[in-house]
This record gives structure tokens, sequence and C-alpha cells, in this order.
């Protein structure tokens, strides 16, 4: 939930390093907008390195030999969490979470031409596809009309919540765009006066969502992390901590296949 700097050029190219913890394959990202070195590792255990564009490959490999043991203790985590993600499906009888809550998906086939889904907050979804469908024909058709509900869902949600907290906290973004962001669930163009909002959260409890939100409205006035900033959050969201700590913890939960 950082404010967007957007980078005159990237370069990104594959490399492979051998550690004496073991060989570490990565991607690394060369930026002329980037000042320090960092690594993360994603969902699908890959290994990526940002770097300032003119740093020695040298430099690059003298911090992966130092931080070696943390990247591939990330990796065999990061594999235990894909080997889960790997076995969850838009399928019938899966469960998937709704503002905080995980409800069952319900397939059924019948002679129709174009797949319908409704949500019942006791039976979960019903999504009904047509029947002659192949069992990986059923499931992009249940996947799509999921993340289209989803969608649509989270531009009614999070508009509304947007409204409500700007009117309580005397700010007004100047544009909202609800969009898919992989590693954040929502960032402030402090220069622009947008707020970025990943729909997926509204996979978290309407709280959690609430503390999202609260968090790139603050940033429309202060726009870096400083003590300032998360004194007046806590004003908005006095108990956000704790909201914070419930994206850490399921954070697994909310990617979706």
């Amino acid at each position: 939930m950082r404010r967007i700097r957007r980078p005159k050029h990237i370069v990104k190219a594959a490399h492979s390093l051998k550690t004496k913890e073991g060989n570490i394959p990565f991607v690394l990202a060369r930026s002329l907008g980037r000042r320090t070195l960092t690594i993360t590792v994603d969902e699908h255990a890959q290994v990526s390195i940002a770097s300032p564009f003119t740093m020695r490959e040298k430099d690059i490999h003298s911090f992966i030999h130092e931080k070696a043991r943390w990247i591939l203790a990330k990796v065999r985590e990061a594999q235990k969490n894909k080997d889960i993600l790997d076995q969850r499906e838009f399928a019938h009888g899966h469960e998937f979470l709704f503002l905080g809550k995980k409800y069952k998906v319900n397939v059924l086939k019948s002679d129709i031409k174009r797949s319908r889904i409704t949500f019942d907050v006791l039976k979960g979804w019903s999504i009904t596809v047509p029947e002659g469908l192949s069992l990986e024909g059923g499931q992009s058709q249940v996947r799509s009309k999921m993340l289209q509900w989803y969608r649509a869902q989270a531009k009614e949600i999070l508009g509304g919540r947007v409204f409500h907290y700007s009117r309580l906290m005397g700010v007004e973004p100047k544009k909202i765009a609800i969009r898919t962001q992989k590693r954040l669930w929502g960032c402030c163009d402090y220069n622009t006066q947008t707020i970025h909002l990943n729909w997926q959260i509204i996979l978290s409890p309407l709280k959690v969502v609430d503390y999202v939100v609260v968090h790139e409205l603050c940033h429309l006035t202060i726009p870096s992390h400083s003590k300032r900033f998360w004194r007046r959050v806590e004003k908005v969201i006095p108990d956000f901590q704790w909201y914070r700590r419930w994206l850490k913890i399921n954070h697994l939960d909310m990617v979706l296949p």
C-alpha cells in the first residue's frame, strides 16, 4: 500500500547464482527509478531482484550470497503454499472467501446457452453452465463467472466505502481505479490524487476493507509512511494493526486460481 512511482526504464533478465546454500534462479529487474536493492519471492516460488540500473553485478551477487539462506527458506515456504494453491479450483464443492467468510461453489448443468451465477449467504454460489461442456470447459466458465461476480461486487462495495470515509476524513480522490494488483491491496498516486484498489480485497472482512481504504485515503495528504501518517490511520481505524495482521495471516486464502 505504497504510493505509485513510475520508473523511466526497466530491464529484466533471467539469471542463476550458485551459493553455499544452493542454486538460486532469479529474475533481475534493473530500474532507473530505483535507489535500493530488494528481493521478493512470489506465490509461485519465483525469486525477483530489483536493483538500481547502474549497480554492479558483483554487488548484486554479494547481496544474494548474504541473503541466500533467507531466500531459499522463502522459496521452500512458497513452494509449499503453491502445492496448496494448485489443489484449489473453480469447481463444484470448493470454497472461496467473500467478505471474510468461506462459501461453497455449487455447479449445475442445464440446457442453456449462457452460464449464469447467483449467490446466497446460506448456500454460497450457484453457477449453471451449459450441458455438454468438457470438465475443462466447465471450469473455465465457472472461473469467468466467479471473477465477473467478484469484480461487480468490488465496484459497488469499494465505491461505497471510499465515499463514506472520504466524507468522514474530509478528503476526496480525483480518481478511483479498481483493478488487479499482484502484490498490493491498494496504492495511491499522491501527484495525481488517484487511489488504486485491488478488487480481491473484498475477499477479506469489511473491517479489513475499511482499513485498506482509509490507508490509501490518508496517503492523499501524507505520501510517506511516517509516524504522522500512522497516527492519522489510527485516528480513523484505532485497531488497524489487527487488520494488517489479518491480511498477512490469510493471504494464501485470498489468492484465486
